[in-house]
């Protein structure tokens, strides 16, 4: 870590936050060198960027169970919602989730086959785990653990509570199963980083299916949705491709006039921002999550 980031970590006051952190031990950078006995020092970045992984999910689940009883805007927001709907969160943590079980609601980080609200997270989260190899792979879903898509050939798991057990029962997957929760770090590429190397192609195109699949679902709704709601999304320029599906919410405004793109964010730029590159009717609801009623 101090070799990417050229500071003594053990002092808080100077330390980077999480996102530059992962950003500069991106192990990507050395897959053009991997064949060249550079081993150990492949290794090395490696197991940074793991332990750094491992950090932050224990770091937000440490704070998601902290609030875990305690009622905020996502439970209004959550209360709000109606068949049809859906929430998309480029965040890595599972305040959602955790709010979704607070209120007796289902959700489902894939399509709406089983009528519940659809959570789509294009960036990943520390509820997500891969699995690296397909031998002998069976899960025992009458637990806390659930299969993506209901098929075992997208190779990631997930826990119906993301509070809960990660007691694997009688699923004989502990041997291929990462350490570390499948997330896209904050890196230009935003490819899926499953915490080490897949056995075979077959499993690596596997969790690509599903990163396809979950990105095709949020192109869909965007396409189809009369109505958008954006809160603390400033659309940055890195996210090239939720650039790209946005704008497929009205391509024509002439036509698709009577389309509403909300947002709410303490930014006033963001909204111009959403108006140049979205929609130009884009309007301000309010700066504050906190205040934002989203049952008006």
């Amino acid at each position: 870590m101090y070799e990417a980031l050229g500071i003594d970590l053990s002092q808080p006051e100077v330390s980077p936050d999480f996102e530059e952190l992962l950003n500069r031990l991106d192990t990507t950078a050395l897959q053009y060198i991997s064949t060249l006995g550079l081993s150990k020092q492949i290794a090395d970045r490696q197991k940074a960027f793991s332990v750094a992984i491992n950090g932050l999910r224990e770091f937000l689940l440490e704070k998601c169970q902290s609030l875990a009883n305690q009622k905020g805007p996502y439970d209004r927001l959550v209360s709000s919602l109606t068949e049809g709907d859906a929430v998309v969160s480029f965040n890595w943590d599972v305040l959602l989730e955790v709010a979704f079980k607070r209120n007796g609601k289902g959700f489902c980080y894939w399509d709406n086959s089983d009528g519940v609200t659809v959570v789509l997270k294009p960036h990943g989260s520390i509820n997500w785990f891969a699995l690296l190899d397909r031998e002998l792979l069976s899960v025992d879903t009458s637990g806390n653990w659930a299969v993506f898509g209901n098929h075992l050939t997208y190779y990631l798991l997930f826990l119906r509570d993301p509070l809960g057990s990660r007691d694997l029962g009688k699923s004989m997957v502990g041997q291929a199963l990462a350490s570390v929760p499948a997330i896209v770090p904050p890196i230009a590429s935003k490819t899926l980083a499953v915490g080490g190397l897949a056995r075979d192609g077959f499993v690596s195109s596997g969790h690509e299916r599903a990163m396809v699949r979950i990105w095709t679902v949020f192109g869909e709704f965007v396409r189809n949705a009369t109505e958008i709601i954006v809160i603390g999304y400033s659309l940055p320029g890195t996210d090239g491709a939720s650039i790209a599906l946005l704008k497929n919410f009205a391509p024509d405004p002439a036509i698709h006039s009577t389309k509403k793109l909300m947002i709410v964010d303490k930014d006033p730029q963001v909204l111009k921002r959403y108006q140049r590159l979205v929609h130009p009717n884009a309007i301000w609801v309010s700066s504050d999550f906190e205040k934002f009623d989203p049952g008006r």
